[in-house]
């Protein structure tokens, strides 16, 4: 297991032992969990995309004391009605990033934290402050509906095969209640303007042909 650099740790929140893990891309990870092996969790509700690697745990935990604990969802998480939870571990495909941490802002009822693995430089921008190179639309949207911390570094020598891009582990709470803004209407406007930006610059570029 990777190992976090020494430095000023994030405060920790007291929270209730027990409740729901939502965990996405479970795979054969899961059963490793010491959260669920060690019984602290009451319950995994685990969605995976892969119908083979679905057969698979549900080979693993047939007869065993994981089986009553386990629920899988089968297919794509962005597409699928996240179900109530109090926690959502994740190591997603880094390409759905970005919409699948807005799905879990704006996701209710409030669940009490996320811990989600992301490509570095993502993770970066999610914890960048004002004034840095790095703070951007994605910095404050993530911001404004959520107290982010960066948890750990992760090698890509941790990964077998190893990726070309570095990891980081980053943890999410939501702030409870929310800032009064109708959040869903700015982002649905702004994707519309970016939408239509893409069309013109294609229009540019058919023109120029």
């Amino acid at each position: 297991m990777p190992k976090a650099r020494a430095g000023k740790r994030p405060e920790r929140r007291e929270g209730r032992a027990g409740g729901i893990l939502f965990n996405t891309g479970a795979g054969q990870h899961i059963l490793k969990n010491p959260l669920v092996v060690n019984s602290i969790i009451d319950k995994v509700i685990a969605c995976e995309i892969d119908p083979r690697l679905v057969g698979e745990l549900q080979k693993r935990v047939q007869g065993t004391c994981l089986a009553n604990k386990l629920e899988i969802k089968v297919g794509d998480v962005l597409k699928t009605d996240l179900p109530f939870f109090d926690a959502c571990v994740a190591n997603l495909p880094y390409q759905i990033s970005s919409p699948f941490v807005f799905k879990l802002l704006l996701h209710r009822p409030f669940f009490r934290c996320a811990v989600l693995m992301f490509q570095r430089e993502f993770a970066l921008r999610l914890v960048a402050k004002p004034g840095s190179k790095l703070y951007c639309r994605l910095s404050i949207n993530t911001q404004l509906l959520a107290r982010v911390d960066h948890l750990m570094k992760v090698g890509k020598n941790n990964f077998r095969p190893p990726p070309k891009v570095e990891s980081s582990v980053v943890r999410i709470e939501p702030k409870n209640p929310p800032p009064p803004i109708n959040f869903q209407y700015i982002h649905a406007q702004y994707s519309t303007v970016q939408a239509l930006r893409g069309l013109d610059n294609n229009n540019k570029e058919v023109e120029v042909r």
